[in-house]
């Protein structure tokens, strides 16, 4: 069973991480277990945010059968977290799911906006393709706005310092201002709709 707060005496866990815990859990299944670990993970869901503490938890389903689960949850602190780790249902749950786990991978965070960013980057895998026409899909209307109000503004500049501009109001655009709105929409679309973060 994976250590969610390692061997820290309990009393030393608020100088450690005084504020709240985030945990990412990567696992790889046995093929042909995909329906009852997904059953389990749903089990595991209900009861993690039961938990005293908890303030939200989600499961991302992997797009391809090879790749991992993940399980993110974020707890108010790590004493909280503890009391999870060391309760009986989860001891329960998580002897349930060696007959399914093949590799497990934990990654624990302090810090409150950890739980959206751990969310934000566990991206489900994409095609070459699919990422492509995405990423032509995002600057194309930067191109667009640039041809349409900057080129008619550099027509008398020479060609390759009006390339070089173009292509820097389109880089900076793209990181400034699309990068933080595709962040956003990977957050609209990972988040958990409808379920509820609790604060306890």
């Amino acid at each position: 069973m994976p250590e969610l707060t390692g061997d820290f005496e309990t009393g030393k866990l608020p100088k450690i991480a005084p504020g709240s815990v985030t945990i990412t859990i990567s696992r790889t299944i046995q093929p042909g277990t995909r329906a009852d670990f997904e059953q389990w993970c749903n089990d595991m869901l209900h009861e993690v945010q039961k938990a005293e503490g908890c303030l939200g938890a989600a499961v991302l389903m992997p797009a391809k059968k090879s790749d991992p689960y993940q399980m993110v949850f974020r707890f108010i602190d790590a004493v909280h977290l503890r009391r999870w780790e060391r309760s009986e249902i989860r001891q329960e749950l998580r002897e349930k799911a060696n007959q399914y786990i093949v590799t497990e991978k934990v990654t624990v965070t302090a810090g409150t906006e950890e739980f959206f960013n751990a969310l934000t980057d566990v991206d489900k895998p994409r095609s070459k393709t699919v990422r492509f026409v995405s990423d032509v899909a995002w600057v194309y209307p930067i191109a667009l706005l640039s041809a349409i109000y900057i080129s008619p503004l550099l027509a008398k500049v020479e060609l390759i310092p009006r390339v070089f501009i173009s292509t820097v109001i389109i880089g900076v655009t793209s990181k400034y201002a699309t990068a933080p709105i595709r962040r956003w929409w990977r957050r609209r679309r990972m988040l958990p709709q409808g379920a509820p973060l609790r604060d306890l």
